[in-house]
């Protein structure tokens, strides 16, 4: 097992971007050190100056990337003189090129490139305090959520509830995966799965098997209907496991929600 680090403390801001795995951190806040959390790869986390952490890596081996900006502010939005540490999630790959490019301008040495940075750099803090207020605390548990590319349902104001349901509607039969749906949607599993939980109260899972018993009870309103034939219909592995869905989520069995509509 590898051993902490020293306590590592900057005076100016720190941020700094993980691209390893096996990471350990611990913080030092106002009521003493946080218990060792994991940080995942594609994670930043915001030191405020004088702000001490340890750190540990289990596995130097798989070492990729790591990046860090460091900053003052003499003014500036509360998030900066109100909060010791946050954690972002980068999963879309938002501000991780930026710093490559503020890098590789730094290293040229371009005329304008000076300019360029600074510019990347005001973005950069955009980007923080704009995921500041998507939800989420910054803590390693809840971290913020850096914004994914922008998608065209995003751009006519479509909830992600809403981007998920028209999604998967048109695929009740076999509804897609969650590897699939995010693809779609144009964000990570991760990214997909915390900020529907975190908008809806429920999982992804959960919406998937609600909308296409929705769809089930409409089709057996239908004349000629029977549980074995919308078990196919919705590609339900057998009017069994189709039974047991359903009944979780209405609260009863399909056939006695088909007798009660036909009146049989």
């Amino acid at each position: 097992m590898a051993s902490w680090t020293q306590p590592i403390r900057h005076d100016v801001w720190t941020f700094d971007y993980c691209g390893f795995e096996e990471f350990w951190c611990r913080v030092r806040l106002k009521s003493g050190w946080t218990e060792p959390f994991r940080r995942p790869p594609g994670t930043w986390h915001l030191y405020a100056p004088r702000v001490e952490y340890r750190e540990r890596l289990d596995r130097p081996e798989l070492h990729r990337e790591n990046m860090w900006l460091q900053f003052s502010i003499a003014r500036g939005d509360p998030f900066f003189t109100e909060g010791l540490f946050a954690a972002f999630r980068d999963m879309e790959e938002i501000v991780a090129p930026r710093v490559r490019l503020m890098y590789a301008l730094q290293q040229r040495g371009e005329p304008g490139g000076a300019l360029v940075a600074h510019g990347l750099f005001l973005s950069i803090l955009g980007e923080i305090l704009a995921a500041a207020r998507r939800g989420g605390d910054g803590s390693f548990a809840r971290p913020y959520f850096l914004r994914g590319p922008e998608t065209a349902a995003a751009r006519r104001g479509e909830s992600l509830l809403e981007q998920v349901d028209a999604a998967v509607s048109k695929r009740l039969h076999a509804p897609p995966g969650l590897d699939e749906l995010a693809a779609a949607l144009n964000v990570s599993v991760s990214t997909l799965a915390h900020r529907f939980r975190a908008e809806t109260g429920m999982t992804v899972v959960d919406r998937i098997r609600w909308l296409r018993i929705r769809e089930a009870r409409g089709l057996l309103g239908k004349p000629g209907a029977s549980v074995k034939s919308v078990a196919q219909a919705l590609g339900f592995s057998s009017p069994f496991y189709f039974s047991k869905v359903f009944k979780e989520i209405s609260g009863i069995s399909p056939l006695g929600y088909l007798k009660r509509q036909t009146g049989r």
